[in-house]
């Protein structure tokens, strides 16, 4: 038998093999239920059993099969190693669009991470996110350039119709092209909502970012200023680099008051963007 390598290839090199060590990492398993999980023939899982035995990680207990301490050391490992892979995979188009040195993080600090990508089958798969977050959040932040007509609907079932607060920090062209939607009306009320604090940035957003019930996010976008992914974390450094970043611009940006809500956004907008 190989050595180690061959081990990670037997491993990997499958469908069926990587479930069935899952599942007798959760406890003892039949070979039917083995077969069930993994929709292979009773001959298929035979073998796999057999060698998962020859290299000590499995033992038969009567009808079923049990990992040995070695194999639940090897389930363990090689689950994280396909986690770690999975993420990487995940990540390898936003990675050059990530500030990870300003952020100060390594990509290890991302393995945890909720990784959302945007593809040529799935073009609005961020915003679908948005949307999911919006729906679930109790307390919500969000710094942004880019506020669309799903992402108004749902945070003014939110908010207005809701219980969530919401504090934004939105560029001038949120104002002007929520204003010109079907959900202007629904806009309004978010502004006026007193569980809102919004405020109006006069500048260009570098970086939009949001918090989702401590959950810090990230838009990732490429040299073409589109949006290309999300990335979620609650790691504390990536936290509070995402709390840095909105309040830094919040600090620069003018809040739409009360008095400010008693004239027509438009001359809002006019008068504080100057």
């Amino acid at each position: 038998m190989g050595g180690a390598l061959d081990d990670i290839r037997y491993l990997a090199d499958s469908q069926h093999r990587p479930v069935v060590i899952r599942m007798l990492a959760d406890g003892r398993c039949s070979r039917a239920a083995l077969r069930d999980a993994t929709g292979a023939s009773s001959a298929t899982i035979g073998r796999i059993v057999r060698a998962f035995e020859e290299r000590g990680w499995l033992v038969r207990d009567g009808s079923h099969y049990s990992l040995t301490a070695l194999g639940r050391f090897v389930a363990a490992s090689f689950s994280r190693f396909h986690g770690d892979m999975a993420v990487a995979h995940e990540l390898n188009e936003l990675l050059p669009y990530v500030p990870l040195d300003e952020i100060g993080i390594g990509v290890e600090q991302l393995a945890d991470a909720t990784v959302t990508r945007a593809t040529q089958y799935n073009p609005f798969a961020v915003v679908s996110r948005v949307r999911e977050l919006e729906r679930i959040s109790e307390e919500a932040r969000s710094l942004t350039d880019f506020f669309p007509d799903p992402c108004i609907e749902g945070r003014y079932k939110s908010i207005v119709h809701g219980t969530q607060t919401f504090e934004a920090v939105f560029a001038p062209v949120v104002f002007e092209s929520a204003l010109a939607s079907d959900f202007a009306d629904e806009f309004e009320a978010i502004v006026a909502s007193d569980r809102t604090d919004v405020y109006v940035y006069d500048g260009e957003i570098s970086h939009p970012v949001m918090v989702h019930d401590g959950v810090g996010c990230l838009v990732v976008r490429n040299d073409v200023d589109v949006s290309i992914g999300m990335i979620e974390t609650d790691d504390d450094v990536f936290l509070e680099w995402v709390t840095d970043v909105f309040e830094s611009y919040r600090a620069d940006a003018t809040l739409l008051t009360a008095e400010y809500l008693t004239a027509p956004l438009e001359d809002v907008l006019a008068q504080v963007c100057g």
